[in-house]
């Protein structure tokens, strides 16, 4: 852990508050990370920059580091509204109406007009962009990696260029659980990684300390891990990062088993997930349960894997444990009957 924090600070400042989905904890956290961490060896990236939030904050702590003269923010995003969600934020916060698959690349430009000098604006599809050769990265924000294969991209194009002992990786997305698979994935890459952040609402902060082989960045980007390496990994991490970390990731293991098992057995383990929670209500938590409260297992295949048929299938052992776990909530069900699971947010 960093023993200076800044973005803890009672006085801390954001840089920004352009109009996005940070939250401002996060945000206070990227524009101190670039104000006072930052050295200016390395690239400061953002990738998946949506309309401007964080590109602003990391640009406004370039701008007032004397470090990182000459630097800009490497901003990456395809600038096209693919989702529902994102019509709707566009639409509700910036008042512009826009439709699926149209471009918001005009109001991102707007948004951050005041740094315009300091960002350098990347637009396609990630997967199919790539990273100077020999550019060292010293901080790596990530939003974009919504599936498996973006996931996967980010690992192999730019992981390889994280500066050992000083580079900084800030995973957006660590707590939601349709995002399960970026605590498993830095759970494998555990001997690599040191904890700096354990989180700021959704975003958690990790350090590189040692070099990773470039096969296992590839064995990680492939994402061929069964059922009960990724919960053993989902645990460790639960541990790791402590409370309230590992009540928001029990949501994402309950993801994990929907994605894997279905419906039913998502809402077993989301039952029990509420039930052994010790957290007061939080904006990750309601907002972690909002989406429990939507799921959908092929949705959710098909967002992670393109196709529910590209999804592995179960192996022995994840069978087996989709059977012991049928018989104990069977067991469970005829022993205790009458209990309920308690209200989110209330204590034991």
């Amino acid at each position: 852990m960093m023993d200076d924090k800044p973005w803890l600070a009672p006085n801390a400042q954001a840089g920004s508050y352009a109009l996005g989905m940070l939250g401002l904890e996060e945000r206070k956290l990227l524009y101190q990370l670039t104000r006072n961490s930052y050295t200016g060896e390395g690239a400061v990236v953002d990738l998946g920059a949506f309309c401007g939030a964080s590109s602003c904050c990391l640009a406004a702590g370039l701008r007032d580091n004397p470090r990182a003269a000459g630097r800009r923010v490497d901003s990456y995003d395809c600038f096209i509204a693919s989702e529902p969600y994102l019509v709707d934020f566009i639409r509700t916060q910036f008042g512009e109406a826009i439709g699926i698959g149209q471009s918001f690349a005009a109001i991102f430009r707007r948004a951050t007009a005041e740094f315009a000098d300091l960002i350098e604006i990347h637009a396609g599809d990630l997967l199919e962009q790539t990273w100077p050769s020999g550019a060292p990265i010293e901080i790596l924000f990530v939003d974009v990696a919504k599936t498996l294969a973006l996931s996967g991209k980010v690992l192999t194009e730019f992981f390889p260029h994280l500066i050992p002992g000083k580079s900084l990786v800030i995973h957006q997305d660590f707590y939601h659980p349709t995002a399960f698979f970026l605590p498993v994935v830095m759970d494998f890459l555990r001997d690599h990684f040191s904890l700096v952040e354990a989180g700021r609402d959704w975003s958690v902060v990790f350090r590189l300390e040692e070099a990773i082989p470039q096969q296992k960045l590839d064995v990680a980007s492939l994402y061929n891990f069964s059922f009960i390496q990724q919960q053993a990994a989902l645990r460790r991490m639960m541990r790791r990062v402590g409370m309230p970390g590992r009540d928001y990731l029990r949501l994402s293991e309950c993801a994990a088993i929907g994605t894997c098992f279905g419906g039913q057995r998502f809402r077993t383990a989301l039952t029990n997930a509420i039930r052994r929670s010790t957290l007061e209500p939080d904006q990750v938590w309601s907002d972690g349960l909002a989406w429990c409260s939507d799921f959908n297992a092929s949705r959710i295949r098909t967002r992670l894997y393109g196709t529910p048929s590209l999804m592995p299938s179960p192996t022995v052992v994840d069978k087996a444990y989709r059977m012991m776990s049928a018989i104990v909530s069977s067991l469970t069900a005829l022993i205790a009957p009458g209990v309920k699971p308690r209200p989110p947010g209330n204590r034991r």
